[in-house]
């Protein structure tokens, strides 16, 4: 297995190339001067005397007081402790802080996402943090989903799911569908409203690669939310009147036509 050199990990935890030297020269030797480590480890002594003060501010090093200023290593684990709890605290300390800055998620903007594992994602994250209600239309197995329907359906928020298909997770949602079998469907669309505030629309272009937009849009939240519920009206009319009822609402466009030489038609 690949392991990251010590160096690179030493880099990332804050040690500068100097501080890297000094510390594991002390180490492998024990206690030192400052002359003797800038003798060892050919550095100049002004450096080491400028490094090892910087060091033993922030608890690399340790002085031991004596007639000549000599410096021991921290012990790794107790340092390694030290640096976490740092890190910890600093990360929590400017997650509080950057809130001011952060205006609120997707208000009139858009972001675009591509990739399927990074659009579900980014669909959990929204199913998570949805408050009472979500709509999704979907022809995509709920199975990636079930987490998040489970999560929600603990704590009684609603999830309305259209679908042509038979997509699963009937107990953990409201499931409008037409029943068609899902077997050997490949996914095509993945759509998503939640609190009528964020909105979600993804599918795959032309090459195959999901792409989606991310919106606080107020008119296209609109709009999505407006065309999951139309969906939905069809189809219980449609089983309501037990007939097919979309030949008789069509209006002749090309866009119809489009829809009659696919699978899914409207």
């Amino acid at each position: 297995m690949y392991q990251t050199p010590l160096p690179d990990c030493l880099s990332v935890l804050g040690f500068s190339d100097i501080e890297q030297k000094i510390y594991l020269a002390l180490l492998r030797g024990g206690t030192m001067s400052a002359y003797q480590i800038a003798k060892k480890n050919d550095i100049s002594r002004p450096s080491v005397y400028h490094a090892l003060e910087q060091m033993t501010e922030k608890g690399m090093t340790v002085l031991i007081p004596n007639d000549t200023a000599l410096y021991a290593a921290q012990p790794p684990a107790l340092l390694l402790r030290k640096l976490r709890e740092d890190f910890t605290r600093s990360a929590d300390a400017a997650e509080e802080l950057l809130r001011q800055y952060t205006p609120p998620a997707y208000s009139e903007q858009y972001a675009n996402l591509t990739g399927f594992t990074i659009i579900l994602q980014r669909v959990k994250e929204i199913m998570r943090n949805s408050g009472t209600e979500i709509y999704l239309n979907t022809d995509m197995s709920l199975s990636f989903l079930r987490e998040e329907l489970e999560l929600r359906n603990e704590k009684k928020r609603r999830t309305v799911v259209y679908s042509f298909y038979r997509v699963g997770c009937e107990d953990l949602c409201e499931l409008y569908s037409h029943e068609r079998p899902i077997e050997g469907h490949t996914p095509s669309r993945l759509m998503v409203v939640s609190d009528n505030e964020t909105a979600l629309l993804a599918g795959p272009d032309s090459e195959g690669t999901w792409q989606a937009s991310v919106t606080g849009n107020r008119l296209l939240v609109k709009v999505i939310s407006e065309h999951i519920h139309n969906d939905i009206y069809l189809l219980r009319l449609r089983n309501r009147y037990g007939r097919e009822i979309y030949r008789d609402l069509h209006i002749m466009t090309q866009y119809e036509n489009r829809q009659n030489m696919k699978t899914d038609t409207i």
